[in-house]
């Protein structure tokens, strides 16, 4: 997790970007002058990327919008992760893979080493054997990590997550305080993703996970807000990325159509100081 971490602190900004790029919701202006539905995608893609630099410490692709437009659509994925490289802002390959053995290890060489995301996200559901293919394959890379599915944002999450004594997370968040190993940042190469719609949850996990870095999705659309993200800070104040996506690549919908790049990079900035001023600085 060091890159993150470094590109946090170098930006004292806990804001993630999150590109789900379905073309149903692209700006009329890139639909229209685009021949192929990926050609749109990468085109408002590389534009939010290139706006919202400034203001974001990480960007989170989630890949089944990528996935679902074909061989195009992965080439997108592959050129998008390495124009954040480019940028230096790390990338999040939003994958939510759950397999074990040989399969786990496919997925972890394919978007850690292949694709060349900085991390990863995994869904711990079969044990241990989902989550340690992935680590394995961080560490051989160096710099690299994976956020372990902890406590989710969505709605029916608690249904499963919260439904045993102890709760579920509770044994997940142990697992990955069991896995991780300490980087040079303070912080374990095995993460958590953690709701910022759940800030009661996510101070019992902080608990479990003093030195885990979190990523809590559910800011903004979802109804999450800076103080449930602030309820995840670790005992230096930090530790936390939040994800919004439909709340910055969408907000040219809010401006009444306009320049979505100038509208993305404003949402950002007004996410970055509204976390700011709940306490999450990155300093």
């Amino acid at each position: 997790m060091d890159a993150l971490v470094s590109s946090a602190r170098r930006k004292e900004s806990a804001v993630v970007v999150g590109l789900d790029p379905d073309p149903i919701y692209l700006p009329p202006q890139v639909s229209k002058n685009a021949s192929t539905e990926a050609g749109a995608v990468w085109e408002f893609c590389l534009g939010i990327l290139e706006a919202v630099e400034p203001e974001a410490a990480a960007i989170k692709l989630q890949s089944a919008y990528f996935e679902r437009l074909g061989p195009e659509g992965m080439a997108v994925y592959a050129a998008l992760i390495s124009a954040a490289h480019d940028l230096e802002l790390p990338i999040i390959a939003d994958v939510k893979r759950g397999d074990i053995g040989p399969v786990a290890a496919a997925y972890a060489e394919a978007h850690l080493r292949i694709y060349g995301a900085t991390s990863v996200t995994v869904n711990p559901y079969m044990g241990a054997d989902t989550v340690i293919p992935f680590l394995e394959e961080a560490r051989r890379l160096g710099d690299r990590g994976v956020f372990v599915l902890v406590a989710t944002s969505n709605p029916s999450a608690p249904d499963l997550q919260d439904s045993t004594a102890p709760p579920l997370y509770e044994a997940v968040a142990q697992l990955v305080n069991s896995l991780g190993n300490i980087g040079a940042s303070g912080y374990t190469d095995a993460g958590a993703v953690v709701g910022a719609t759940r800030p009661e949850v996510g101070r019992r996990v902080r608990e479990l996970l003093p030195n885990a870095l979190f990523l809590a999705p559910g800011y903004g659309a979802q109804q999450g807000d800076a103080s449930g993200a602030g309820a995840l800070l670790d005992a230096d104040g930090a530790g936390v990325l939040v994800n919004s996506s439909r709340g910055i690549v969408r907000a040219f919908e809010a401006s009444g159509g306009g320049d979505y790049r100038s509208a993305a990079r404003d949402a950002a900035r007004r996410m970055r100081e509204d976390l700011k001023g709940a306490g999450l600085l990155w300093q």
